[in-house]
């Protein structure tokens, strides 16, 4: 028992170890804050990745609860550089207001003293306004109290087309079209880095274009959408609907076998189910990718990190229990 406990606590300080060293000059992080979807699942949190790479600290969509993983890996609000927005469907944005509000505050992962930049498709000026408008009367009364600074009340908020999108001290980001159904647009982020390239998509499915544009990527960062077997005999419609704007594990391994990254993380993972189905399990979404794509993936979770560099693509120690805890000071 006692050589157990000492392995867990060796394990645990692994983990507090990757969550609080900052990323190096030459290697890009890449944590994984949420990898949920809008169905309720205590263990996905809304999807959101941040990526370090050097001075920077971009945040790729922010689903609920993104500024408390944020706080679990030690990164405080005040630090981000950037937030990307793929679309502007709920999940990805719930997080935003939270994220705006608390930033500012006196507080260890607050003081943010400037204005949020925010970049997303056409729309993004409204959730912009609509946040400050949220909090115009708690904002008047934080700056009376002496607690926040005037600058930190608004968004700068930039709406995105294909192409160069943000590029700061040797950081580039790119954005590309992706396709969700109706949802349009939808934006897939291209980012490099010391001659590294991590490739975000959320809501997606199979196009060209996406492959295109995510072709030998270091890292990818793939979204996949699961019904089990059992569910899919039973009620095929159902199934096929979302199919149709997400990609399923045989679309996703289709996806992974011709982008040809050197590793695939699945994120914004939806795992579908109905009343009396349960939803898939990680074993089931596992061997049905495998089955399309012969290549190296992981099945994400939350506060998952991988760093990139000229050594490779290496996944950070990783325990589930690390989602519950509090960060160690």
């Amino acid at each position: 028992m006692q050589k157990m406990l000492r392995k867990c606590g060796v394990i645990l300080a692994l983990l507090s170890a990757v969550g609080s060293a900052p990323a190096s000059a030459e290697t890009m992080r890449v944590t994984l804050l949420g990898t949920g979807t809008p169905i309720l699942n205590i263990n996905r949190f809304g999807i959101s990745v941040l990526v370090e790479a050097g001075t920077q600290k971009l945040l790729f969509d922010a689903g609920r609860g993104v500024a408390m993983r944020l706080h679990q890996r030690q990164v405080p609000l005040r630090d981000i550089s950037a937030v990307f927005i793929s679309l502007l469907n709920s999940d990805h944005i719930t997080g935003l207001p939270d994220l705006y509000a608390t930033a500012p505050l006196p507080t260890d992962d607050g003081r943010l003293k400037t204005p949020m930049t925010l970049f997303g498709p056409d729309g993004i000026d409204n959730v912009a306004r609509g946040i400050e408008l949220m909090f115009k009367d708690q904002n008047r009364m934080r700056m009376l109290e002496g607690e926040v600074v005037e600058p930190a009340t608004h968004i700068h908020a930039k709406r995105v087309e294909p192409g160069i999108v943000y590029e700061k001290e040797g950081v580039r980001v790119s954005a590309f079209l992706i396709e969700h159904g109706h949802v349009k647009p939808d934006f897939g982020y291209r980012i490099e880095y010391g001659g590294h390239a991590i490739v975000i998509t959320d809501d997606t499915t199979y196009s060209e274009n996406l492959v295109a544009h995510s072709k030998h990527a270091d890292l990818m960062v793939q979204s996949v959408a699961i019904g089990s077997r059992a569910l899919e005999r039973a009620a095929p419609d159902y199934v096929n609907h979302f199919y149709g704007y997400l990609a399923s594990p045989e679309s996703a391994g289709r996806i992974l076998s011709e982008a040809k990254p050197k590793l695939a993380v699945f994120a914004h993972i939806s795992l579908y189910s109905r009343s009396d189905i349960p939803r898939a399990t990680v074993d089931e979404l596992r061997e049905r990718v495998q089955a399309a794509y012969p290549g190296n993936f992981v099945i994400g979770e939350d506060l998952m990190t991988f760093d990139i560099n000229d050594h490779g693509v290496t996944r950070a120690p990783y325990s589930p229990e690390v989602r519950q805890q509090e960060p160690r000071t």
